[in-house]
């Protein structure tokens, strides 16, 4: 293998349906904010950063032809700081193109002396939740020294995935035709991004969940997103027979944290169950469709498709115009958690004190639930657009959400 067929390598399938899905109104890149006390310093960050790249060299590559190109220099555009320009809304919502820019951007906010926002934005066509934990955490490792950077860049390697006998592509609970979008006061959407956070403590219901042998703590939160859109459709149209859908990533590596990129696929979960019945109940009931679909393969990745050999111009459209016709099921909305994500850099992590995830939206979809679990805290980011959902409606939807939580606290505690 020659040097540089060692510092390219061609899209992978998933890598390649992000970067088709990406656009002005659907961006495909999410970003996280990490609250840290106790900072490294500016240059220590870039260290850490310039370090990751050469660990992770698609985070240090751009796209050329359908390939991943590292370009190895010491020039890396993260992070800086940013004296009040941009504002985060700015940053996040910029424009951000892997044909022009490495798919990885970010900058630092100082809070004063001894605290600073670290916010990070990832483009989905290079990695996905995890392998952007997986890179943080290094790049903080070397920052305050737990490890030593890296001197020279890694080989490329592909995102090993599972393979299943089976790949049921759609569940044995879905309703006839696709879920129903979440309503909001306009359809057309803007490709911009707000965002407001949640949090609560975690380990009284992680432990009274465990105690239950029935379902997760994972599977009580998704059901608690299920119970928000299903509450705020029936508020709108009470009259209508309500069919909620949940998108849920999930993670189909062959190894748990093994390489750097996207080993994301995802199944979805139905609001199929009695109205009325306890939130612990519907929790079970959640638990048997998570496990039917891990169980019967509905997360497998096919082959590339023959189409795929168009070019990224002719596909695109297609790509995206399929998606859009409303037989296809993208569910009602989106949601993810993390409650086990820093890998080997637990150490690195415990400066955090604040975790955000600024998800990405589809015209489909217009609310995206991102959570993670840290130090007993959970936070959920609830991502919206604002042409879509007013501020006062995404609190409304927060403060729902709230009230899930609460009742789950009455009924497991």
């Amino acid at each position: 293998m020659s040097r540089e067929s060692c510092y390219e390598k061609n899209l992978s399938l998933l890598d390649y349906a992000f970067d088709l899905l990406d656009s002005s109104e659907s961006p495909q890149d999410f970003t996280l904010i990490l609250h840290l006390s106790n900072p490294p310093s500016l240059d220590q960050l870039r260290a850490g950063a310039n370090s990751a790249m050469k660990r992770y060299p698609v985070s240090g590559s751009t796209i050329k032809k359908r390939r991943w190109i590292y370009a190895d220099n010491h020039n890396p555009a993260l992070p800086v700081y940013a004296n009040g320009t941009p504002s985060l809304e700015t940053f996040v919502n910029e424009r951000f193109d892997p044909r022009v820019h490495r798919p990885v951007k970010q900058i630092l906010k100082p809070n004063g002396d001894s605290e600073a926002s670290l916010v990070t934005r990832f483009h989905h066509a290079a990695a996905d939740g995890l392998s952007a934990a997986v890179w943080l955490g290094h790049q903080l490792s070397v920052a305050y020294g737990f490890a030593d950077p890296e001197t020279s860049p890694a080989l490329f390697c592909d995102v090993p995935l599972r393979a299943s006998k089976t790949s049921a592509r759609r569940s044995a609970f879905a309703f006839s035709g696709a879920s129903d979008p979440l309503w909001t006061t306009n359809y057309i959407p803007s490709g911009a991004r707000r965002w407001i956070t949640l949090n609560f403590p975690a380990s009284d219901l992680q432990h009274a969940c465990r105690r239950t042998r029935t379902f997760t703590y994972n599977d009580l939160l998704a059901t608690c997103a299920l119970e928000v859109f299903a509450q705020w459709n029936r508020k709108h149209h009470p009259q209508h027979k309500q069919k909620i859908g949940l998108w849920l990533p999930i993670n189909i590596r062959s190894q748990s944290a093994a390489a750097f990129g996207n080993g994301t696929s995802r199944i979805r979960l139905y609001a199929k169950y009695a109205h009325n019945s306890s939130l612990s109940d519907k929790a079970r009931e959640v638990r048997k469709q998570i496990s039917w679909s891990i169980k019967n393969g509905e997360w497998v990745v096919t082959e590339p498709p023959l189409f795929t050999k168009l070019p990224r111009a002719v596909i695109s459209p297609l790509f995206n115009g399929y998606l859009r016709q409303p037989t296809v099921d993208l569910s009602t909305g989106i949601f993810t958690h993390a409650e086990r994500w820093w890998g080997d850099a637990a150490e690195a992590f415990k400066y955090v004190t604040r975790i955000e995830c600024v998800g990405l939206l589809h015209p489909r979809q217009h609310l995206a639930i991102n959570g993670a679990t840290h130090q007993g805290q959970t936070w959920l980011t609830f991502t919206y657009d604002p042409a879509l959902l007013d501020a006062p409606d995404a609190r409304a939807l927060v403060e729902m959400y709230k009230e899930q939580i609460a009742l789950a606290r009455k009924e497991l505690l």
